[in-house]
């Protein structure tokens, strides 16, 4: 049995596990990100059928442990939305617990409460705990994968002992590669860190020196070819265009090189401007730790800075190591303040002069604790976090679709419509069962180019697809009625940039709108052909219910 002592180093990772959970189960079932219906939608076809399927043909293979991990969780709870997350909270859950442990053994255990306080309590970490997406399993799978590459080059390496955690840390991080491949950003911060402590072991070591300058002449030269053979082949061309590639709803953030600075800045203001202090204050703490943390987290946050396509989720992997750094620093600098935190304290006390000792002491620190509080409140995380929880939308945001909202009003023509069309096919085909159709310039160039063309169906859902105003206009000459679904966002002059002029013209010239709750932010049109076009070729590829 395990000893009393032993027993009580695990309740505080226990405790912060608790804390997180109950922190994640918030609003779990709060309106979904589209994408988060992929693995939704394809849990219940792997259920039904033992493979990953939406509609009769398509196919979601993304992920697909991840979507069997939803389909446990959905057989056992139901399919909803809340079970459906499940999985990604409980990985965040561990996330945060790794982080914890990781930190207090470099650290201590209050560097580790605060890291993991940090990252627990972020919108970073809420949103992909309450994300039926890989990315929370991508976090603790490349978390855990360092801290083994950090403890294997904590001494010498010995093959035999060494070995098998080598293999396991492979494992860890070529799967989180896998399911993200935003990974292999990290990857290139880790291998830094690799290399700079091999340098440094190098120098520290009774090697002769010309032997030393032998060594990183030939490591310089084999990472040379390396590169030369990568750029004869192909590779180096395909990785850039890669890291370069924007999808169409991206396309304006391609060159916001600030992008995530602005980020980081607008929610923790405070510990940004303080980062270079807090960096010194960690390394005084821990110099090794430090720099790990620090190479890891600067690599990966220049390099996606740099790429193409941004999102805050593109950098989950690399969220724990800031947390901890700035953990670890502000941990370093309460024990070096605690002398000066008690001087001020007591000089507090003699301004609150004429009144009894014990109501000084209380005033000097309820002085003190306020000053802390008003740093915290100051820096707003704490209020894009209660807002996320609370499915509240700031003024900058766009309010996610209620497609259930909407289905009572839209019922009667779900039935009865020749045709359904939608510029968003997840939604209605979770909520309604249906979508017949789908028009999107962006999920059109997704299909493989073998079996692109106009009216094909995409290979994930099965759903017809088109991406031009006259495919569309095809659709509705051809069908003597159809109803129209696209969400409020994409619509109207101030939408966002998947709006379509030319689409909004056909829909206002030859359908009429339908009445959908406002709060629902869906717009549906509906048409009716007294002669519909003869069923020639053309309209053959028209799906018809």
């Amino acid at each position: 049995m395990p000893s009393t002592t032993s027993a009580r180093a695990w309740l505080p990772a226990v405790l912060i596990a608790v804390l997180a959970a109950a922190l994640y189960a918030v609003n779990l079932g709060r309106l979904p990100h589209p994408d988060e219906l992929y693995h939704l939608l394809a849990a219940d076809g792997l259920l039904e059928t033992g493979e990953p399927a939406i509609g009769t043909d398509g196919r979601y293979w993304r992920g697909y442990l991840f979507t069997w991990l939803v389909a446990q969780s959905i057989a056992v709870f139901g399919t909803s939305l809340s079970a459906g997350r499940l999985p990604a909270v409980v990985f965040m859950v561990a996330t945060v617990v790794v982080l914890f442990l990781f930190v207090r053994r470099e650290a201590g255990p209050l560097a580790a409460w605060v890291s993991a306080l940090l990252l627990a309590t972020s919108p970073f970490a809420i949103d992909m705990a309450q994300f039926i997406r890989f990315y929370s399993l991508q976090c603790l799978l490349f978390l855990a994968g360092a801290w083994i590459v950090y403890e294997l080059l904590r001494a010498e390496w010995r093959w035999w002992p060494h070995l098998p955690s080598a293999v396991l840390a492979l494992a860890l991080l070529g799967f989180a590669a896998y399911l993200q491949p935003t990974t292999l950003i990290g990857l290139v911060g880790l291998g830094s860190w690799v290399g700079v402590t091999a340098l440094v072991r190098l120098q520290r070591s009774a090697l002769p020196t010309s032997r030393k300058r032998l060594l990183v002449a030939g490591l310089v030269g084999l990472g040379l070819l390396v590169l030369a053979a990568a750029a004869a082949s192909g590779v180096l061309a395909d990785l850039w265009q890669r890291f370069r590639a924007t999808p169409l709803f991206l396309e304006g953030r391609a060159d916001e090189f600030w992008f995530y600075f602005v980020v980081y800045f607008v929610l923790y203001p405070t510990l940004l401007t303080l980062s270079g202090l807090l960096v010194l204050l960690a390394a005084r703490k821990n110099w090794r730790l430090t720099l790990f943390l620090l190479t890891v987290f600067l690599v990966s946050f220049v390099a996606s800075s740099l790429a193409g396509a941004k999102n805050t989720r593109y950098m989950a992997y690399a969220q724990p190591f800031l947390f901890a750094l700035w953990g670890v620093g502000i941990a370093s600098l309460v024990e070096l303040g605690r002398d000066a935190i008690g001087r001020l304290a007591a000089e507090l006390q003699a301004l609150f002069g004429g009144t009894a000792e014990q109501t000084r002491r209380r005033l000097a620190r309820g002085a003190i604790g306020l000053a802390v509080v008003s740093i915290v409140l100051a820096n707003p995380v704490w209020l894009r976090s209660a807002t996320l929880l609370a499915e509240v939308t700031l003024p900058i945001q766009t309010p996610p679709t209620d497609w259930a909202a909407a289905q009572p009003a839209l019922q009667p023509w779900l039935e009865t419509a020749e045709i359904v069309v939608t510029t968003e096919e997840l939604g209605p085909l979770f909520y309604y069962g249906r979508a017949d159709l789908m028009l999107s310039a962006t999920k059109y160039p997704e299909i493989p180019a073998e079996r692109r063309a106009p009216f094909a169906p995409d290979h994930r859902t099965d759903v017809p697809t088109i991406a031009t105003v006259d495919e569309l206009r095809l659709a509705m000459d051809c069908r003597r009625n159809g109803l129209f679904l696209t969400q409020a966002k994409h619509w109207g002059p101030g939408a966002e940039r998947l709006r379509d002029a030319a689409v909004e013209e056909l829909l206002l010239s030859r359908a009429r709108p339908l009445d959908t709750p406002r709060r629902s932010r869906v717009l549906a049109f509906v048409w009716d052909n007294a002669a519909p076009a003869a069923n020639d070729a053309a309209c053959a590829r028209v799906p018809i219910r």
